[in-house]
């Protein structure tokens, strides 16, 4: 006997609304009818300290469903979107296109099966965390914030395509505000996990939080005597997950087919002989154990791979979605990823890995005469294509001299060419560690997987 749950009545319904969409495209004429139908619950739980004490809490469910229509019609490519309660609104857009008019299929207000929020418990992890984390005047403030996701996905196509995706996961933030006699300093710490849901134990979320905040609140502590030392030109050392979080915007968004395609001076400048003189080895993985990008099919169906993108220091792929690769499927390697129903797939990352190299760690971490940058954790950055120029600020960074000394360091930025930077990576060490983070472009938010060991670059230019 089969047994049918309500997650496979709430797929078949949802497939049924793509194929009457994506049958609809084909009769009104379309060379190509791709539709994408989500049912998403996401919910944010937030708690404040405020000088040891919980002062605000609370949560936020948002529910969302819809249809997005992507069709190739007429040499041009046409995308409209609708809630699925509106059918008649993806119509209308429809019929701008296709005078001939759509048929509408019948408004869909309740479905059956909607996946609901994880149990709240924000009021659980307050007294507990408030008296371990906030007693007293360091940290005065500590917020959390975490936010759980569960959406059905199903995409199908005029190509056979008929694939279903069930997605979860969660992701905890902490920030630390800690004050000194004359000074403020912050530290930021998260966690991500795909598996985190509705069926997640209290106790093991709160045991998650407590760590991260014990973290938060370390670093923040730590920061308090950070300098500001001006312009330096040292060799800087990147710690594991600091290097994917560079490579990541250095060269994961150039080989992204939309971007490569456009020959800006970053992607001339890569494809012009190798990248650098060390093994380096780079690859979006959508396989990693636990990576938040992970994924068994990407956002348009395509079964998710992994691309090796650099090879022995010299860039060897990149990464495709189905529109890129259109009028040859075979040509995506299934990184077409969407922030939701409202939006494209864009060709983005899963999860960028940096692959183990031959150094040792210590040899990389030796200090020579002029001092070295170490860098614990970046926190944003971004590369102008068109210059090639890159800037990237560190959460956590300390200049280390040849003494055994270990300033913290404030506001610290590294800034230079993208190009020139990569050549002066000279050592890759073995220890590699994930980290999960939230990724953006054109306005589309993702959630992607960085790996990496320690990384060191000689003479590179910083500031702080």
């Amino acid at each position: 006997m089969t047994l049918t749950t309500d997650a496979d009545r709430l797929t078949d319904e949802l497939l049924g609304v793509a194929e009457h969409w994506c049958g609809e495209g084909t009769r009104l004429g379309a060379e190509y009818a791709q539709a994408f139908v989500e049912v998403t619950a996401d919910i944010r739980l937030d708690c404040a300290v405020r000088d040891g004490a919980a002062v605000e809490t609370g949560s936020v469910l948002a529910r969302r469903s819809g249809v997005g229509l992507l069709l190739r019609y007429r040499d041009s490519w046409w995308f409209g979107s609708a809630p699925l309660a509106e059918p008649q609104a993806l119509a209308r857009q429809l019929a701008l296109v296709c005078p001939t008019g759509p048929r509408v299929p019948p408004a869909i207000p309740r479905l059956r099966s909607v996946p609901g929020p994880p149990s709240p418990w924000p009021a659980v992890a307050d007294a507990g965390l408030a008296g371990r984390w906030c007693a007293g005047a360091q940290p005065v403030r500590l917020d959390l914030i975490q936010d759980f996701f569960h959406r059905y996905r199903v995409v199908v196509d005029t190509r056979g395509v008929r694939a279903a995706s069930p997605v979860s996961g969660g992701r905890q933030r902490c920030s630390a505000t800690a004050v000194g006699a004359d000074t403020v300093a912050r530290s930021f710490t998260r966690r991500s996990r795909p598996d985190w849901g509705a069926e997640t134990p209290v106790g093991e979320l709160v045991e998650s939080v407590d760590a991260i905040a014990r973290d938060a609140v370390r670093r923040a502590r730590g920061l308090l005597p950070a300098r500001n030392l001006g312009h330096r030109r040292t060799p800087v050392v990147l710690a594991p997950k600091a290097g994917a979080a560079l490579l990541h915007e250095l060269i994961g968004h150039a080989v992204e087919a939309d971007n490569f395609e456009k020959h800006t001076h970053l992607v001339s400048a890569m494809t012009d002989g190798p990248l650098c003189d060390a093994p380096l080895g780079l690859v979006d993985d959508a396989g990693v154990p636990g990576g938040i990008g992970s994924l068994g099919v990407d956002d348009d169906g395509q079964p998710g791979a992994r691309t090796t993108l650099v090879q022995d220091g010299v860039l060897v792929g990149r990464l495709t979605n189905l529109l890129a690769a259109y009028p040859d499927a075979a040509g995506s390697t299934g990184n077409g990823r969407r922030q939701d129903y409202t939006r494209a797939s864009l060709p983005r990352a899963t999860n960028t890995v940096v692959l183990p190299g031959p150094d040792g760690v210590d040899r990389l971490c030796e200090v020579p005469p002029e001092g070295l940058l170490y860098v614990l954790a970046l926190s944003s950055g971004e590369t102008v294509p068109a210059r090639g120029d890159f800037c990237f600020s560190a959460a956590e960074g300390y200049y280390l001299t040849p003494g055994g000394g270990r300033q913290p360091l404030r506001d610290v930025n590294l800034h230079g060419d993208a190009r020139g930077t990569l050549r002066r990576l000279v050592g890759i060490a073995d220890d590699v560690e994930g980290d999960n983070v939230t990724c953006g472009k054109q306005g589309q938010s993702v959630l992607i997987g960085l790996y990496s060991p320690t990384m060191r670059f000689d003479s590179t230019d910083w500031w702080c």
